[in-house]
């Protein structure tokens, strides 16, 4: 009797198993599918740990980082903000004026801009009244 039992149990158990298995989705399933992916991305990104993960995995190639830039740099606030950071950095803040100078327009912007400011006025006309620094 107690192994007819088991044998039942057993059966039973493989048979909801079974169904159970035939009722998932498959991972492409989900992915195509856009509202399935939008609701496990959410969740993935609700969860720290997974948005850590996915952000480490995004930042793990140079092509994706690269992929990943152009896509935040396409945000008015994000791009302010890296030049900000770019500003600040000394390792970078040579390489950035350089930049700038080698552009024409840009160069006749920033020539604009400190000859037209009265107090930027006053202090190029002193810089420029010292002579060059010796290389």
């Amino acid at each position: 009797m107690k192994a007819a039992r088991r044998v039942t149990v057993a059966i039973g158990t493989a048979l909801v198993a079974v169904v159970l298995a035939g009722c998932a989705k498959s991972i492409d399933e989900i992915i195509m599918n856009p509202s399935d992916k939008d609701e496990v991305i959410a969740k993935l990104l609700a969860d720290d740990v997974a948005k850590r993960d996915i952000m480490a995995k995004l930042a793990a190639k140079d092509d994706t980082k690269k992929e990943m830039a152009e896509t935040l740099l396409g945000d008015t606030s994000i791009k302010a903000m890296a030049v900000e950071k770019m500003a600040a950095d000394a390792t970078q803040k040579t390489a950035l004026i350089q930049k700038l100078l080698a552009d024409a327009a840009t160069r006749a912007e920033i020539i604009t801009a400190l000859t037209s400011d009265e107090a930027s006025r006053k202090e190029l006309q002193e810089t420029l009244k010292k002579p060059l620094p010796k290389k």
